[in-house]
C-alpha cells in the first residue's frame, strides 16, 4: 500500500493481494450489517446507544436514526467496494472520498476490534493465536487509516 498526496488529491496505490482483502472485508461488513441481531457487540459498536442513562430515550433515538445510519454506512461500503474493484491504479480521492474511505476504514476496524476484543493492551499479535490472521488485518486497516489522515493533514 502506498498513499501520497498531489495537488489536493490522495492517491491510494493496493497490492492486488490488498484490494482483493479489503473487497472481501467489504463483503464481509455489507453481510454483517444486514444480519446482526441488536445485542450484537458489532452492531451496538457501530450504532452506540444515544443516551447512555434512559433506555427509553436510547431506544426512542435508535429508532429514528438507525435505519438512515445504515443506509448511510452501507452506500459508502458500496462506494469504496467499486472504486478497488475497478482496479484503477492508484485511486484518486478528493476530500470527499477520503473522508468515505476514512469512515470505511473505521467501521472496518471497530467491527474486527470489537470481535477481537482488542484493548490498549492488545494490540501485539501472537503468532501462534488462533486470530493472528484477523490481528494482522486489523493492523494493517489500522495502517491504511493512518496513512490516509497523514496524507491529509500534510
Amino acid at each position: 500500500m502506498k498513499v501520497s498526496r498531489r495537488r489536493g488529491v490522495v492517491r491510494l496505490k493496493l497490492e492486488p493481494v490488498e484490494s482483493a482483502l479489503l473487497v472481501g472485508l467489504l463483503d464481509d461488513l455489507a453481510e454483517a450489517l444486514e444480519e446482526l441481531s441488536p445485542d450484537d457487540p458489532v452492531r451496538r459498536r457501530l450504532y452506540p446507544d444515544g443516551h447512555r442513562d434512559d433506555a427509553t430515550i436510547a431506544g426512542e433515538f435508535r429508532d429514528l436514526t438507525e435505519s438512515s445510519l445504515h443506509e448511510e454506512r452501507t452506500l459508502r461500503l458500496g462506494q469504496c467496494r467499486a472504486e478497488v474493484e475497478l482496479g484503477v491504479a492508484p485511486l484518486e480521492l478528493g476530500e470527499d472520498e477520503v473522508r468515505r474511505w476514512l469512515q470505511v476504514t473505521n467501521d472496518l476496524r471497530l467491527a474486527i476490534g470489537t470481535r477481537l476484543g482488542v484493548t490498549e493492551e492488545s494490540i501485539v499479535i501472537d503468532p501462534d493465536s488462533p486470530d493472528a490472521q484477523a490481528w494482522a488485518i486489523y493492523h494493517w486497516l489500522s495502517a491504511l487509516q493512518d496513512a490516509l489522515v497523514d496524507s491529509v493533514m500534510g
